[in-house]
C-alpha cells in the first residue's frame, strides 16, 4: 500500500501558524510512516486547527513506532551480546592490611569490556579459598584468568603465593605503573571498589607480565640482608648517642649502662645474622660458585655479590642491560623541550637497595680498578663540577659487570675489561 501524496488542490500554507513543520512533514515523515492517517481525504477546505491535530497525532505515533523499534534492537543487541564469546578474563585485586577489594572483568570477541561489582574478601586464607572459588564460577572454563593486584607492601605476598600455588596466572605491578595507567583513565574518584575496577582493566586492555616467586633459598637470603642493614642503621645511632650521653655532664649512669647494653644486643645480632648468611650461600654449589668467582673484581666483595644476587633474585626476570639499569633506578633521564636543555640525571625510580650497596664499591673501585679509575678520571674531565655523575655511572657499570658474569659464567678478566675501557667509555 502505498503512501498518501500531497492534496492536488492548493492550500493556503501562510493562513496556517506553522507551514515549515507541514512542509517538512510531507517530505520526510510520511514517506517512512507504515502508519499515516490520510490529511487529504478531506475534498473541501478544512479548518487549519484540525489538519494541525490531525497532524501532531501522526507524528506521536510515528515517534512510538521509533522507540518501539528501538527497543527491539536493544534486546537483540543485548541477547547477542550473551552469547559473544570470551577473548580475556581479569580479576582486579586491591590488596590492603586486612581485606582484598575484588572485581572481575570480561572482554568479548567485540572488543567490549563488561565488570561486575565488587566483593570484599578477607587478606587471610579464608578468604583466599573464597576469592578463588568466586572467580572460577565467573570464568570461562577454556579462558585462563589473570589475577592483577598491585605490590602493596608485604600485604599482598600471602595471596600471590597461594594463588601461584594453585596454578593461576598473578600479575604483580609496581605502584608506579598502576598510578600511571589510572591517571590516563577519566577517572577522578578512589575507593577500594575502583581500584579493583581499574586493575581488572589493565588486565583486559594491557599484556599482564607474569609474576614468579624468588627461589626460597634468595629470598632467605634477601630478608636477613634487610634486616642487617637495618640494625647496622640502628647500631650507628646507638653508638653516636652513647658517645654523646658520656661528653655530657652528670648523665645519668644507668641510661648509660642501657644504651651500652642495648649497642651490645644489636652488635651480637648481627653476628648472628653474618654466620647466618654464610651458611646459606656457601652451602650451596650453585651460588657459592658464581659469587665467588664475580667477587674477584678490585672493588667488590662476596657481600655486595650476595646483596645484588638476592635483590634481582638471580636475575631472573632480568633479560637485557637496560632493564636492569631501569630496575636499579640507574637508568638516564633526559629532560628537552623546544629551547630548553634540561639536567639529566638518573630516574631513582628503581630498587634503592641496590644503589646503596654499589655506592661503597664503586668508590673503593675507584682506587683500586684501573678500569674503572680510567673510565672515572674521563668523566670527571667531561664533568668537573659534578662528581656524582661519574661516581654514579661507575655503579651502574660495576652491576652491569656483575649481571655480564653472571649469566656467562666467565672468569673476571681485568686486561680484557680495561681495553673495553680503553675503546669505548
Amino acid at each position: 500500500m502505498g503512501f498518501p501524496e500531497e492534496p492536488a488542490r492548493e492550500r493556503d500554507w501562510d493562513q496556517s501558524p506553522l507551514p515549515q513543520t507541514k512542509r517538512l512533514f510531507w517530505e520526510h515523515i510520511a514517506p517512512r510512516s507504515s502508519q499515516v492517517f490520510i490529511l487529504n481525504q478531506y475534498e473541501e477546505p478544512v479548518c487549519w486547527k484540525t489538519e494541525f491535530a490531525l497532524f501532531m497525532r501522526l507524528v506521536e505515533n510515528h515517534f512510538l513506532l521509533i522507540i518501539e523499534s528501538f527497543i527491539e534492537r536493544t534486546v537483540c543487541f543485548m541477547k547477542n551480546s550473551n552469547s559473544l564469546s570470551i577473548r580475556k578474563h581479569a580479576v582486579g585485586i586491591d590488596v590492603s592490611k586486612d581485606t582484598l577489594e575484588v572485581c572481575s572483568g570480561k572482554k568479548t570477541s567485540s572488543e567490549s569490556m563488561n565488570f561486575s561489582t565488587s566483593r570484599c574478601f578477607k587478606n587471610a586464607r579464608e578468604g583466599f579459598e573464597s576469592l578463588l572459588s568466586w572467580a572460577r564460577k565467573q570464568s570461562d572454563q577454556n579462558r585462563p584468568v589473570w589475577f592483577v593486584m598491585e605490590a602493596t607492601g608485604v600485604y599482598y605476598e600471602q595471596l600471590a603465593y597461594f594463588l601461584h600455588k594453585a596454578g593461576e596466572n598473578v600479575c604483580v605491578l609496581v605502584a608506579s605503573r598502576a598510578a600511571h595507567y589510572a591517571k590516563s583513565l577519566p577517572i577522578k574518584s578512589k575507593t577500594d571498589a575502583i581500584d579493583a575496577r581499574i586493575l581488572s582493566r589493565y588486565g583486559l586492555e594491557r599484556h599482564p607480565e607474569m609474576w614468579k616467586p624468588a627461589s626460597p633459598r634468595l629470598r632467605k637470603i634477601k630478608a636477613l640482608i634487610r634486616e642487617r642493614e637495618q640494625l647496622q642503621k640502628q647500631h650507628t645511632q646507638l653508638m653516636n648517642r652513647l658517645h654523646a650521653a658520656r661528653k655530657a655532664w652528670g648523665h645519668p649512669q644507668t641510661s648509660l649502662e642501657r644504651l651500652s647494653d642495648h649497642a651490645k644486643q644489636i652488635g651480637r645480632y648481627l653476628k648472628q645474622i653474618s654466620t647466618e648468611l654464610d651458611n646459606l650461600w656457601q652451602s650451596n654449589q650453585q651460588l657459592a660458585e658464581p659469587v665467588s668467582r664475580i667477587a674477584g673484581i678490585n672493588g667488590i666483595g662476596e657481600q655486595t655479590v650476595l646483596d645484588i644476587i638476592a635483590e634481582t633474585d638471580g636475575f631472573a626476570l632480568i633479560t637485557n642491560r637496560n632493564q636492569l639499569a631501569s630496575y636499579s633506578g640507574l637508568d638516564v633521564v633526559l629532560d628537552e623541550s623546544g629551547n630548553r636543555q634540561g639536567a639529566t640525571k638518573i630516574s631513582k625510580h628503581g630498587n634503592a637497595h641496590l644503589r646503596k650497596a654499589l655506592y661503597m664499591p664503586a668508590m673503593s673501585a675507584i682506587q683500586h680498578n684501573p678500569a674503572l679509575k680510567l673510565f672515572y678520571e674521563r668523566l670527571v674531565e667531561k664533568h668537573p663540577n659534578q662528581k656524582m655523575i661519574a661516581v654514579t655511572a661507575v655503579m651502574r657499570k660495576l652491576l652491569l659487570l656483575v649481571y655480564s658474569l653472571w649469566k656467562s659464567g666467565k672468569e673476571y678478566d681485568p686486561e680484557f675489561h680495561y681495553q673495553q675501557i680503553m675503546v669505548k667509555p
